[in-house]
């Protein structure tokens, strides 16, 4: 049946594509029905059938001529961008959505950025129609034709044409086109200097030969293991910046190197004013270790609008001084996140650092247990995680047995940027109700700007809620963990539970658990 309907679906979606390409309508640029033609044919190769149902096929054909006239003349490097609400008059229909249409090189991330740079404005994309087109331009970058990937004349070009929620305010749709078109720069910065990015962490890879006195050797061969994990696919590459550490008295300061900077971090290059360190980040300068694993305070225009990770690499000279970092942006792939982190450098030193402190041999029900919860937990914060507060944490949810309680774990970021936490309560009383009354709470007791969250529901009798605080950077912020954790637990309980503990305080227990 699934067969039958798809066949009958493709043949339907044909005969709109035939119907589109026997329009009326002849390209001013392509000056011929045969060369339009082509350019319809590609322009509507993959566009499914839900977005072409029910739609004037002489409308489709005409709106397609006239992105085809947009991108009319358009140098190699050069993004092609207008946003605009399509009237009767100016374009020869109307529409209840806001149109935004691109022409550009063809590269990784094009789509999926733009739309998250629309999703931030609380706006929606609807339609999505994004052909990869081989044209052919003459030397001043005019469309002559449209060819295919066997013509060494052609190169492709990314035609996108995005349909969102409707907005008619000029201030509004200006203010858009800025967040897009800085989007499209900071796509095509990373683009281009992504191979330079993963060659500079396999250079820095071998920069972590010296180190400090003391150290361990094992974490210095797990941190050289984590930075070729790194660059083998497992880190999309979006900046890079070289800093170098000074100190004037008792004044610490991280000055950029000039021309150093690559990708998103190639913007205003060496332009940069002296960082003073905080005691914190003196704190960091003086830690026995090379990697500084944490989040950055922006998020992503490029791929996906999540918080950057941040690499930053202590280089450190014969003496064992730290004289410097080196500082990498990006994102974690999905492949990162899949993978066991028993497999997955430095991760793997900590696993076992864990179970060796906790005491807990690996092959049994509580090691398996435990090995569950680390295979589990927010794959980003056992990045960030120190071993002895992963050991703390790990081993608190471990000690819950899914009993029906809630119970907090707190974790400070370095740069006391964030605090990152663990909640947990009966997945019976989870609700969406109740985590925004949880994040709401968090907020107020930490003095947070913001939060973000992400829940895991399992078979386990608990529901986990992963709430990240942002707070004024370097606030010093004094918190009882007990204290909030009861306060969530208040929010959590229900009129039939106070009802329950009434009856329990007045009641023998088989005449309190009948009436209840």
């Amino acid at each position: 049946m699934t067969t039958r309907t798809n066949r009958r679906s493709g043949d339907a979606r044909q005969g709109i594509v035939d119907a589109i390409l026997a329009a009326d309508v002849t390209s001013p640029t392509l000056k011929t029905k045969a060369k339009t033609r082509d350019f319809l044919a590609a322009y509507f190769a993959n566009v499914p059938y839900e977005d072409l149902e029910g739609r004037d096929e002489g409308v489709m054909a005409r709106i397609a001529v006239d992105h085809a006239e947009f991108g009319a003349t358009r140098t190699r490097g050069e993004a092609l961008l207008r946003i605009f609400n399509p009237t009767s008059k100016e374009h020869g229909y109307e529409s209840r959505y806001t149109f935004v249409e691109m022409v550009n090189d063809d590269m990784p991330f094009l789509v999926d950025s733009v739309a998250a740079a629309i999703n931030r404005r609380k706006s929606a994309v609807h339609i999505t129609v994004h052909p990869i087109i081989w044209v052919r331009r003459d030397r001043n970058g005019n469309l002559k034709g449209i060819s295919g990937p066997d013509d060494d004349d052609a190169h492709s070009e990314s035609f996108i044409r995005l349909a969102i929620t409707r907005e008619t305010s000029p201030k509004a749709l200006a203010s858009l086109r800025r967040d897009i078109a800085k989007v499209l720069a900071d796509v095509r910065v990373a683009v281009r200097d992504w191979g330079k990015m993963r060659n500079c962490m396999r250079e820095t890879r071998d920069l972590l030969e010296f180190g400090p006195k003391g150290a361990d050797p094992l974490v210095r061969s797990e941190s050289q293991a984590l930075l070729d994990w790194m660059a083998d696919d497992h880190f999309t590459f979006l900046g890079y910046r070289e800093y170098a550490l000074e100190r004037r008295g008792k004044r610490t300061l991280l000055r950029s190197v000039p021309r150093t900077g690559l990708g998103i971090l190639s913007h205003d290059d060496g332009k940069h004013a002296p960082i003073e360190l905080t005691s914190d980040m003196q704190r960091l300068t003086r830690s026995r270790d090379w990697l500084i694993l944490t989040k950055a305070n922006s998020r992503s225009t490029v791929h996906r609008s999540a918080f950057l990770d941040y690499v930053g690499v202590k280089i450190y000279d014969e003496k064992g001084k730290v004289t410097g970092e080196r500082r990498f942006l990006g994102l974690l792939t999905s492949i990162a996140y899949n993978e066991s982190p028993t497999k997955i450098p430095l991760l793997r030193h900590k696993v076992r650092r864990v179970f060796a402190r906790a005491g807990v041999e690996p092959t049994g029900h509580r090691g398996k247990a435990l090995m569950h919860i680390v295979e589990t937990y927010p794959r980003e914060e056992l990045f960030q995680i120190s071993i002895s507060d992963l050991t703390r944490t790990a081993v608190g949810i471990l000690n819950l047995h899914d009993r029906q309680r809630v119970r907090l774990f707190l974790r400070r970021d370095a740069f006391r940027r964030f605090f990152s936490c663990l909640v947990y309560v009966p997945r019976e009383k989870y609700t969406t109700a109740i985590r925004r009354k949880i994040e709401a709470l968090l907020k107020e007791s930490f003095g947070g700007i913001a939060v973000d969250s992400a829940v895991q529901i399992s078979e386990s009798a608990l529901a986990r809620v992963h709430i990240i605080v942002r707070t004024p950077d370097g606030e010093q912020t004094r918190v009882s963990v007990q204290k909030v954790e009861a306060e969530i637990a208040e929010l959590v309980i229900t009129w039939a539970d106070r009802l329950r503990d009434e009856l329990a305080r007045t009641f023998e227990p088989d005449e309190a658990d009948a009436l209840f």
